[in-house]
């Protein structure tokens, strides 16, 4: 027999009424009504509609994700292709969304999957947006690499600061006493990081921080002339597109890489890997992000929320030349 309103409102100790409000999010009701409610709807496993219950099997296999509107970067692109091969490995489907502009639409848009994606992995958050409102939702949420402040949420995050400490120690281990870093200031843990990197070296190392209005190619070529007045011998910039623009910047200007200047850069994008020299770089832990989170997304929700951390990996390549102690080389892709 199909679980009914009545059959979750009784559960719950509550009205119909109240029931309907707290799981359709339209109305009024206490958070702590609202959670006994979503408890009592999943552990009947009620479906709210005659539609959504047509749909039920289907619904169980499914899971959604919900990435940054027009999304052209090629780390959230390989993430989300990640989770899709997982998925369809574990024998479920996905359902893509894209970021809405403002919360209200999300929340609109996170009612019409209920009964269809049981589980919502988020791959962007904006700061200022109310995420302890997602509890009056019956879906289970899962956020990666959103820096959540809220510990309501099971959450996976990339500890970035450790590999651009990494990469800036593999600079400094080449020899290079002038090291600048170019990117901005809300990209994150590249600031933590390299400072981090420029603590442990101690004295006789000048450092510059050039800011960008960006983290593209151009972004990338427009700071050449600044690194070129500081006379940077080792640059990290925030992510691999911003250093292959620097890479055209230095070819116009007969730089050479890593002669002149040595280069480090982050996200591991492929075209890294084909540059001349190859790119020196700092991956996400993708592979171990995306595991967990269709582990997560799967399991039956646990009683406390979790916060996972993974290290971020440096992968050595050509753009930083020969460390002094060539015996402590880096083993990269």
């Amino acid at each position: 027999m199909a679980t009914t309103l009545k059959m979750v409102a009784e559960k719950a100790g509550v009205s119909i009424r109240t029931a309907g409000r707290a799981l359709s999010g339209s109305g009024p009701v206490k958070a702590e009504v609202a959670r006994r409610v979503l408890a009592a709807a999943r552990e009947l496993h009620y479906v709210p509609n005659a539609a959504a219950r047509s749909l039920k099997q289907r619904a169980c296999r499914i899971v959604g994700v919900i990435s940054e509107a027009n999304l052209q970067n090629e780390c959230g692109l390989r993430r989300i292709s990640l989770l899709e091969g997982a998925l369809r490995e574990a024998g479920r489907h996905t359902l893509l969304g894209a970021l809405p502009e403002s919360f209200e639409e999300l929340m609109k848009l996170l009612r019409s999957w209920t009964g269809i994606a049981e589980s919502v992995i988020f791959l962007a958050w904006p700061s200022s947006w109310p995420v302890e409102k997602l509890h009056a939702l019956p879906q289970r949420f899962l956020f990666i690499d959103c820096e959540l402040e809220s510990a309501e949420f099971d959450r996976i995050e990339t500890d970035r600061t450790s590999g651009v400490a990494a990469a800036v120690t593999e600079l400094l281990r080449a020899g290079r006493r002038r090291i600048a870093r170019v990117g901005t200031d809300h990209a994150a843990g590249r600031r933590t990081g390299f400072e981090q990197a420029l603590a442990e070296a101690g004295d006789g190392v000048e450092s510059r921080f050039i800011s960008s209005s960006g983290l593209e190619f151009a972004d990338g070529f427009a700071a050449g002339r600044a690194l070129e007045e500081f006379r940077a011998d080792a640059v990290f910039f925030d992510t691999d597109r911003m250093a292959l623009g620097f890479y055209r910047y230095a070819s116009e200007k007969g730089i050479s890489i890593p002669g002149t200047v040595a280069v480090a850069g982050f996200d591991d994008d492929a075209a890294g890997a084909f540059a001349i020299p190859a790119l020196t770089t700092v991956a996400h832990p993708d592979t171990e992000t995306v595991r967990r989170a269709v582990e997560k997304a799967l399991s039956p929700a646990e009683s406390e929320p979790e916060l996972i951390v993974y290290p971020a990996r440096l992968v050595r390549r050509e753009s930083i030349g020969i460390p002094n102690n060539p015996h402590q080389q880096e083993t990269g892709k």
